[in-house]
Formats: C-alpha cells, sequence, structure tokens
C-alpha cells in the first residue's frame, strides 16, 4: 500500500499514533519546526479527501461504463464515456454549451463537466468543503459550478425532485429521510435578479442544514422533558418494577416525541420567520412613510397590536397552513413549546406572570435558535452548564437591548415604555390561529398528537380544545 493509500484508511487516532513522537521530543524541536510539522500535516489530511474523490471519480466512471455496455454493447475506443441525455441535464437543466469547462491546467479538465457535478453532488457538504482546501484545481472548479453543485446536491436528497410552492393539496411524509423535502419548500433558494430562476449555492444548503438542526434540538429538548415531567409523577413512575425499565421507557419515549415533533417544529419556524419578516418590512414602510412627513404621531400599541395581529392571520390563511391538520398540529406544537418554556422558566404558578415577557422576545426577537440554545443550558449536558448559561444571558441581554434601541421602532411605534414591552404571548399565533381554526369549524376538533409510551399508557401533546382526547396531557 502507498503512503498516500495508508492515510486514507487510518483513522485519526491512529493517524496521530502514526507519527510516533513524544510529547517531551515535540516540545524540543522549536516552534518554526513545530508549525512546519503542523502544516505538513494538514497537507496530507487534504490529500487524503483529494485522493478519496479520485476513487469516487473513479468508481463514478466504472459504473457509468458498465451501464453504457448493458444499454449499448462494448463502449468504443473513441469514446470511452458516452453520457446518456439525463445525465448531461444534471447540471441546472442545461445543455453542455450552457456550462462551459473551466480550465485548472489540471487532468480534471479531461473530464465531462456533467461527471464532476454528479460526484461533487454526492459528497457532504464539509467534504466540499476539505475539497475546496486540497487543492486550488478543485477550488476553481467547485466555485465555477457551486449553482450546479448545489442543484444536484438537492435534487438527491429530495428523491429526484426540487423546492415547489407549498398547496394544500401536497402531503408530507413525517420519515427523517424527508425532512428535507419538507424543509427546502418551506424555505425555498431565493430567485436570481431579475429572474424566475432559483439561485441554488452553498450558503442556502448550509441554511437548510442549520434548521434542521435547530428543529431537531428543540425537538429532543422537549421531548427530554415532556417525559421526565411524566415519569416524575408517583402514579405513572410505580408502574416500573426497575430503574432499567424506567430509562428504557424514558429513551424510547423521547425518541417517539422528537420522532413526531420534529416536522411540527419545521413549521413553527416558518410562522416565526415569516412573521418576523412581515413585522420588519411593515416598519419599514412605516418609517418611510415617516421620512417623508406623512406620519405626525407615532403608532398607538393598541393600533400596533391589530396591525400585527391582520400579519399574523394573513400567515395563518395562507400555505402551508391552509392544510387544516397541519395548523391544528402547529397550534399543538406552538402551545407545548410555550408551556414548557413557562415550567422552565417559572416552575411555580401563576406561570404566565412573571416570565411573559421573556417568552415574547424569545418567539418575536430570538428565534428557535435562542430557545434551542435555552434549553441545552437548563439541561446542561457536560461539566460546562455555568458558561452555557451565562453565553445564553449574554445573548439574551443583547437581543433585549436592541429591541429596545431600535431607532426605527421608536420613530414609528414611539419611545414610550408601553410601547418598547413586548407583546403578550397570546397575542403571538395562539389569537390568530384560534380565530381561523373558529372559522374553519374545527373548534373543538379532534387530534392524532399523541403518542403510547407502552401498554395503557399514552401521552398527549394537544390542546384544551381537543375532544375525544385520552391519556396524559403533556
Amino acid at each position: 500500500m502507498s503512503e498516500t493509500a495508508h492515510y486514507i484508511v487510518m483513522s485519526p487516532v491512529q493517524y496521530t499514533n502514526h507519527i510516533n513522537i513524544t510529547s517531551d521530543q515535540y516540545h524540543k524541536y522549536p516552534a518554526s519546526a513545530r508549525t512546519a510539522r503542523i502544516i505538513l500535516a494538514r497537507r496530507r489530511l487534504h490529500l487524503a479527501h483529494h485522493c478519496r474523490f479520485v476513487v469516487q471519480l473513479r468508481d463514478a466512471g466504472r459504473e457509468i461504463q458498465s451501464s453504457n455496455r448493458q444499454g449499448k454493447g462494448c463502449v468504443s475506443q473513441e469514446k470511452p464515456l458516452v453520457l446518456s441525455s439525463l445525465t448531461k441535464k444534471f447540471a441546472c437543466g442545461r445543455s453542455d454549451d450552457d456550462i462551459p469547462p473551466v480550465v485548472t491546467s489540471s487532468c480534471w479538465d479531461r473530464l465531462p463537466v456533467e461527471i464532476l457535478i454528479t460526484i461533487f453532488g454526492r459528497c457532504r457538504l464539509q467534504d466540499v468543503v476539505n475539497l475546496r482546501l486540497a487543492s486550488r484545481a478543485f477550488s476553481t472548479l467547485i466555485d465555477a459550478h457551486e449553482r450546479a453543485i448545489s442543484r444536484e446536491y438537492l435534487r438527491l436528497r429530495r428523491h429526484g425532485s426540487l423546492p415547489s410552492p407549498i398547496n394544500e393539496l401536497r402531503k408530507y411524509t413525517r420519515d427523517p429521510e424527508d425532512d428535507v423535502i419538507l424543509l427546502s419548500d418551506l424555505f425555498p433558494p431565493p430567485k436570481v435578479e431579475n429572474s424566475t430562476q432559483y439561485a441554488y449555492s452553498f450558503r442556502y444548503l448550509w441554511s437548510l442544514r442549520r434548521r434542521q438542526e435547530v428543529c431537531s434540538k428543540l425537538a429532543q429538548y422537549l421531548a427530554e422533558s415532556v417525559l421526565e415531567r411524566y415519569l416524575r409523577d408517583p402514579t405513572h413512575k410505580a408502574t416500573f418494577t426497575s430503574k432499567k425499565d424506567l430509562q428504557a421507557c424514558h429513551e424510547s419515549g423521547t425518541a417517539q416525541l422528537q420522532f413526531k415533533l420534529t416536522p411540527l417544529m419545521f413549521y413553527t419556524l416558518f410562522f416565526l420567520e415569516t412573521y418576523a419578516q412581515a413585522r420588519h418590512e411593515l416598519q419599514s414602510k412605516l418609517y418611510a412613510t415617516y421620512k417623508a412627513g406623512r406620519l405626525p404621531v407615532a403608532i398607538q400599541p393598541i393600533d400596533r397590536t391589530l396591525m400585527f395581529r391582520k400579519l399574523q392571520a394573513k400567515i395563518v390563511s395562507s400555505p402551508p397552513f391552509t392544510n387544516t391538520p397541519t395548523l391544528v398540529s402547529t397550534h399543538h406544537c406552538i402551545r407545548l413549546l410555550v408551556t414548557y418554556l413557562q415550567f422552565a422558566l417559572s416552575p411555580e404558578p401563576p406561570f404566565h406572570m412573571p416570565c411573559d415577557p421573556w417568552i415574547s422576545m424569545l418567539l418575536t426577537t430570538s428565534g428557535l435558535g435562542r430557545i434551542a440554545e435555552f434549553f441545552a443550558a437548563e439541561k446542561g449536558r457536560g461539566n460546562n452548564q455555568r458558561s452555557m448559561r451565562k453565553e445564553f444571558m449574554r445573548n439574551m441581554q443583547a437581543d433585549w437591548d436592541a429591541s429596545r434601541n431600535d431607532e426605527r421602532a421608536s420613530k414609528v411605534y414611539g419611545s414610550g415604555e408601553e410601547s418598547r414591552r413586548p407583546p403578550s404571548v397570546q397575542e403571538i399565533w395562539f389569537e390568530a390561529a384560534t380565530n381561523e381554526m373558529k372559522n374553519r369549524g374545527v373548534l373543538p376538533h379532534k387530534t392524532e398528537d399523541w403518542m403510547l409510551v407502552r401498554e395503557g399508557m399514552k401521552i398527549s401533546i394537544g390542546c384544551r380544545h381537543c375532544v375525544g382526547e385520552e391519556g396524559w396531557l403533556a
């Protein structure tokens, strides 16, 4: 085995041991020599990624050659790789003339662009980043075909489809492998300027990944909190004969509930981000009116509440919430989120009195990412709970100060204390969603948002408007 191939198959621990230098020997080297060794180690790592890509390229070429032999007999000597018409359309649905080859003065110039895009699209995002660092040729190729690679990456993970507008006829599964389909439909890529085409990019793919991680983590924290509260009940706890059974029930129940909550968190995130964008656009419009001298008096708090309520009513009456089961399930998810924020911030009743402004800030200004930070600090995994809590409070204080010191908001809505105060929690989603459900005749309603922990033990994540509900209400 060659040295390069040896580095490819080694794990990071094996690679560290392969250097075969003790700590004392390492520190005897001068600083410049240590720096050189670090640089060489990084170059070897990038070379390993480079060689792994070569192996993928070789396997892809063999696969294409094999398919060509099966469909057309043997491959001619003049054209060793015969591309199908489908392969030629992989890169943004364009022809070869639309994607000119990029000259990198390397062996990669000999390969058709479509094959490179197909292989790059099958890599992980982190692998693409590492390949950009491996060589200048890779960096040039990836940057030149970023849109085509991003589109192919998303098409593969959507099982052959691409983002499309959501309508009430479309149905989505709650399977984890289909998360990217729902996420990319809820949050499509931006449009190319002065065009109807989507501008696919690595930045957009990273944004989808960040949203998915935030929603999944938050669903996990909520599921753990629900199961912990459920199993603390003496009646439920007494049904277990051992701590092992109790722990097994906690783990399986958490996994089930996280599976159910994660896609609902996507809808929750969609509502909060859409509502934040609508408020920003309204404030910008009112500020432009103020600058033009056509807003002599600041908007009063009661009028601002009515404006914000209309914005929310428009959102909950538009896709994806035109699907009534989606509207009801999202309502249950947001109720569960707010309820367990209240339990965490104010364990003793009345829950809403001391923490209402903070929960309102978390929902309207900070977002789900900050809420996930809060639960992470509250759970305190590891030995850094104190530092995590300090970091969360620092970030939360910055959000609070930014909201209260918003100069444009003070000009439009006034600078009084009542104008600066965050809205009540009931004014965020709950009033608008309740009115919409009442208009559709689904108040009260039946629910399927429940889970069976074990035989005879059911947990419901419904609301007070649910009928025919069985089990323990989370």
